[in-house]
């Protein structure tokens, strides 16, 4: 009888959040007109187009080539990253870098009229530097930019979602 009470009880908890909107935190709707978008970066092999084509493959929006004339392009302009010191210690040796990545990206729809104008997405990280440890340091700088990268996504994902229906003709 208890197990039974507990199902109830789960199942009614789960019933009113799902009825009162609550949705997890970071998760956004996408436009429900979005199946296809171009994506546009001198870099066309890079890894923040790869990870941008698997946050919109989340979204059931396919990354599809200009020939295929989507209703919108995303075009990146340009990607800045930056390394710098960012603390020092006792011995005057680098303790801390700071991380800097900018991504300038702009939409276009199928006519080249920008529909998005220019924006920068960017985030900036600092991490510790271990000289006693640097294959550590190194492992933990390269986690550091995935997790900037999937920043940027998100920042630029975040953009992408309050697009207009698209004017087709």
């Amino acid at each position: 009888m208890t197990i039974d009470f507990k199902n109830f009880c789960l199942s009614s908890l789960l019933i009113m959040l799902t009825s009162c909107g609550w949705q997890l935190k970071n998760t956004q709707s996408m436009s429900p007109h979005l199946d296809q978008i171009h994506l546009v970066s001198e870099e066309p092999n890079g890894q923040l187009l790869s990870e941008l084509t698997r946050a919109l493959e989340a979204y059931d929006i396919e990354a599809v080539g200009g020939d295929s004339k989507p209703d919108y392009s995303v075009v990146i302009t340009d990607y800045r990253r930056i390394r710098r010191t960012s603390s020092m210690n006792n011995d005057a040796r680098v303790a801390e870098y700071q991380l800097n990545e900018e991504v300038d990206f702009m939409v276009v729809d199928r006519s080249n009229n920008i529909v998005l104008k220019p924006s920068t997405a960017s985030v900036e990280r600092v991490y510790e530097f271990l000289e006693t440890d640097v294959l550590a340091s190194s492992n933990e700088e390269r986690m550091v930019k995935r997790d900037m990268r999937l920043e940027i996504v998100r920042q630029i994902i975040n953009r992408l979602s309050v697009l207009p229906s698209p004017n087709r003709k």
